[in-house]
């Protein structure tokens, strides 16, 4: 496998790596600390989990795909209920399905870009 194509593997997995800590950390913290972008909820929560997804995705050295998408359901789920104690925050279906969503899209787009990368430099 060509170095360069090694390097973006790792650069994605630490980017994916990144991006956990930080959809828990905004997931959880209180209301008035929120700084929103402005488009709707479950928007924001499909372009962070399909970010995080695709980069995972593209950085694992194996295949992953359903254990992937598992993966981020189980956070997606698991930060909805926690959102339960959080002041001023609400738990919703309606924003774990956007979430796991996101992260079904983004599995998908980022294993289907590894693989073309992978036949690209076969």
């Amino acid at each position: 496998m060509p170095r360069s194509v090694l390097m973006l593997r790792k650069l994605a997995f630490a980017a994916g790596c990144l991006c956990i800590p930080v959809i828990v950390w905004l997931s959880l913290i209180p209301r008035e600390w929120e700084v929103r972008t402005g488009l709707a909820g479950q928007i924001e929560h499909v372009i962070a989990y399909a970010g995080t997804g695709a980069v995972l995705a593209l950085g694992l050295p194996r295949p992953a795909g359903w254990r992937l998408i598992a993966s981020l359901t189980a956070l997606a789920v698991a930060l909805e209920v926690g959102q339960i104690w959080v002041p001023g925050r609400t738990s919703q279906v309606i924003d774990a399905l956007a979430s796991i969503s996101g992260a079904g899209l983004g599995v998908l787009a980022g294993s289907a870009l590894r693989r073309l990368l992978l036949r690209r430099m076969a």
